[in-house]
């Protein structure tokens, strides 16, 4: 016979009765699938115009796929366009983190950063004033905006430039909040928009 017997708080258990809390949680997360399905409709004709020669890359049809525990909270991401391999990574991924925020980001590692680095140290200054992050982090897989991870890409613009040519990613990430949820296809646009113009100088 067990000695010890687990309490529930009360909010626990309120929760543990609570069922509206999970059909309200399908129903918006439906709803941010399809604002992320509208958003990849919009970035595919931007991808496949940029005229990237990028090997291997997917800029024909996005990836949306949806997970429960990133630093304890679940999240819905749209790749687009993609490229994962352990050689070479460029993605645009769009990211929704429940109770935090959106975010957008350019994430390039191996050979696409390679093929990259000289033009995207070249043409930064576009993204100056315009909201983006850095990422300072050593490990690439981290999308919240505490400092260990990413750094107002503004505050420190020409070591960041330099870190460019030097570092074995680079992630530049801009964010938009929960309550602007109207904006997400143009902002992802927008910022999508903004890095191919980096990329072009």
């Amino acid at each position: 016979m067990q000695d010890t017997i687990l309490n529930f708080s009360e909010k626990e258990l309120l929760i543990l009765q609570d069922t509206d809390f999970y059909l309200l949680k399908h129903s918006a997360t439906k709803k941010i699938m399809d604002l992320l399905g509208h958003l990849e409709v919009g970035l595919k004709p931007l991808a496949l115009n940029a005229g990237l020669s990028i090997h291997g890359l997917n800029a024909e049809s996005g990836k949306i796929f949806r997970g429960e525990n990133y630093k304890g909270f679940p999240y819905i991401i749209l790749d687009c366009p993609r490229l994962f391999h352990a050689d070479s990574v460029f993605a645009f991924r769009s990211m929704f983190w429940w109770g935090h925020e959106f975010s957008f980001t350019l994430h390039l590692q191996g050979a696409a950063l390679e093929g990259l680095r000289e033009k995207l140290y070249e043409g930064m200054g576009l993204l100056k004033g315009q909201g983006f992050y850095f990422c300072v982090n050593d490990n690439p897989w981290q999308y919240h905006f505490e400092e260990s991870n990413y750094i107002m890409l503004d505050h420190r613009f020409e070591k960041s430039r330099e870190e460019v040519m030097t570092k074995s990613f680079i992630k530049l990430s801009r964010r938009l909040k929960i309550t602007e949820y109207q904006e997400t296809e143009l902002y992802g646009k927008q910022s999508f928009e903004l890095l191919l113009a980096c990329l072009k100088k």
